[in-house]
């Protein structure tokens, strides 16, 4: 799983993820700084990049095609970095303790406080 930390999440979380042996960019380190969320999903569906955002409303929209790696997204705003990290590193142990690389292929992660996600495929 490679992910992809949309703007407004803290980069901070790079290491931590590196830390469990996942690969993790921010968006500013692709060259995306204020992109638009279409130029990122874009980029990430190019990319296999499962992206990580708390801008639900545009990426549920884009999320609704064939095929893309999938989307996890934190449902509470102006969470600080270590809140962010408190709900991803879960999830993340959740989908790896699945053993399949594809697990998130066509899904969405929504986190809506520390420990508890709902895990739902996307159809277009």
């Amino acid at each position: 799983m490679r992910l992809l930390l949309d703007e407004h999440i803290s980069p901070i979380l790079i290491r931590a993820l590196a830390e469990m042996g996942l690969f993790a960019q921010p968006v500013p380190h692709v060259g995306l700084a204020g992109a638009t969320d279409k130029a990122v999903w874009t980029y990430a569906i190019a990319n296999d990049f499962v992206v990580v955002t708390a801008n639900a409303r545009h990426f549920l929209t884009l999320a609704q095609i064939d095929v893309h790696p999938g989307l996890i997204i934190l449902r509470e705003s102006g969470l600080t970095r270590d809140e962010q990290w408190e709900r991803l590193e879960p999830v993340v142990r959740f989908v790896a303790a699945a053993g399949n690389r594809d697990f998130l292929l066509n899904k969405i992660i929504e986190v809506t406080a520390p420990g508890e996600f709902l895990v739902r495929e996307i159809k277009p």
